[in-house]
């Protein structure tokens, strides 16, 4: 008879509790037997300390997701940070057309689909909010 165990996906508060655990100073082997994880996952965990207190900080989510092109989103995102300091409004079709022209500067085959655009906008907490004049306004 083969023993395989099924692990568990723990989501960001039980990754907290993890992390929470053995910084009081509990042995990591008991720390993995109580969360019912192994010892890779538990390092896994640790390392990634910082990324798992500011997703749980920033967004209520169970998991982190990150995009299929992290590199195309991470320059969409600092773009909106430069036009949303220059109060320049912006839509989902301006998105769409800026990731489009980002993806081809990196050599990425991609098509922004309305998909990509709402897991987008979720992953990286974004929402359009109409001002006075009817303008589409991006709060991030």
């Amino acid at each position: 008879m083969s023993s395989f165990k099924k692990y568990k996906c723990l989501t960001i508060s039980e990754k907290q509790k993890v992390i929470e655990s053995v910084e009081k100073g509990e042995r990591k082997v008991d720390v993995a037997k109580a969360f019912e994880i192994p010892l890779s996952s538990l390092s896994t965990i640790l390392k990634n300390k910082e990324k798992i207190f500011s997703a749980s900080l920033s967004r209520v989510r169970k998991r982190v997701s990150k995009g299929n092109f992290p590199r195309l989103e991470q320059s969409l995102v600092s773009w909106m940070r430069q036009c949303r300091g220059q109060n320049i409004p912006m839509g989902g079709s301006l998105l769409k057309e800026k990731a489009k022209a980002f993806a081809k500067e990196l050599g990425i085959e991609f098509s922004a689909s309305e998909g990509w655009l709402t897991n987008f906008k979720k992953r990286n907490g974004i929402v359009f909010k109409k001002n006075v004049r009817g303008k589409l306004k991006c709060r991030h």
